[in-house]
């Protein structure tokens, strides 16, 4: 593919985007992409567990998900845009990823075709900041279903990660069957403020307790042990949401109380993604 490039660190293998600027740059320097949401998975999962992962990308967290977390397990992929996906599955063979199931397929409450443009990947982008129908044209066509449609191809689902750029709500929506059937942890991106306080409710109403979790995107930590801090203060502004029958007490994070609240709106020098 044109515009890519192998970018190598001392234990993964990616093929990068050359003008993304965010999830490939960070690759290409550290190794790694917002690990603080893999140290945070880490904490809930087990290797023979199972998890689903909406928004995929080209596996900058598919790649350590599956060979890390759950080596036993399995985990479940969706990555609807086409150039993306080619380099998910890329990347799962480069690493030698054998127990991930990836599925070229948007997730949402209900089933639909969808008609967007294709990415330029000539241009400096962020690839993993397009909302789904933001890219003007119609050249290119993915499905849209509930994630209940799969269910009968789900084994038991430990966690449910997504980050779908301010669908999740319609991800759950169509994805009550699944919750109910299994009652996972949910790890959710949630730094659209319009869409904030449904999403934080509908959650409420599924019986769950959540807590904030900001992750920089600068790990001192990296594992290519780069110091250089490309992104300054940016942090993902993330919920980890756990069933409250579980009766799991979060020490560090932010408990919500107050659905219209969002830690972006505080004042204080993070900035939202």
């Amino acid at each position: 593919m044109k515009n890519t490039r192998l970018s190598i660190t001392n234990d993964t293998t990616f093929i990068t985007l050359m003008n993304d600027v965010y999830i490939s740059k960070s690759l290409e320097l550290y190794g790694e992409w917002s690990f603080g949401e893999i140290e945070c998975l880490s904490k809930f999962l087990k290797p023979t567990d199972n998890i689903v992962e909406v928004g995929s990308n080209i596996g900058s967290h598919t790649v350590f998900i599956a060979r890390d977390l759950v080596p036993n397990g399995n985990a479940y992929a969706f990555e609807p845009r086409r150039q993306l996906f080619q380099l998910l599955c890329g990347n799962l063979a480069l690493n030698g990823i054998e127990n991930v199931f990836s599925y070229q397929c948007a997730l949402g409450k209900a089933t639909e075709t969808f008609f967007e443009g294709k990415l330029e990947l000539g241009n400096a982008l962020n690839a993993g900041g397009y909302a789904l129908g933001s890219i003007p044209g119609n050249t290119e066509t993915f499905d849209i279903r509930p994630i209940d449609d799969f269910l009968d191809n789900l084994q038991p689902i430990t966690v449910l990660k997504a980050d779908v750029e301010g669908h999740e709500l319609d991800l759950l929506v169509g994805g009550k069957k699944l919750i109910k059937r299994d009652r996972p942890i949910m790890y959710l991106e949630n730094d659209k403020l319009e869409k904030s306080k449904d999403l934080i409710e509908l959650i409420w109403k599924l019986n769950y307790n959540i807590w904030w979790h900001k992750v920089p995107l600068f790990n001192p930590k990296n594992k290519a042990l780069t110091q250089q801090n490309i992104f300054h203060n940016l942090v993902s502004f993330n919920i980890l949401c756990i069933p409250s029958e579980r009766n799991i007490n979060i020490e560090g994070l932010e408990i919500i109380n107050d659905s219209a609240a969002h830690p972006a709106k505080k004042p204080h020098e993070d900035r939202k993604l």
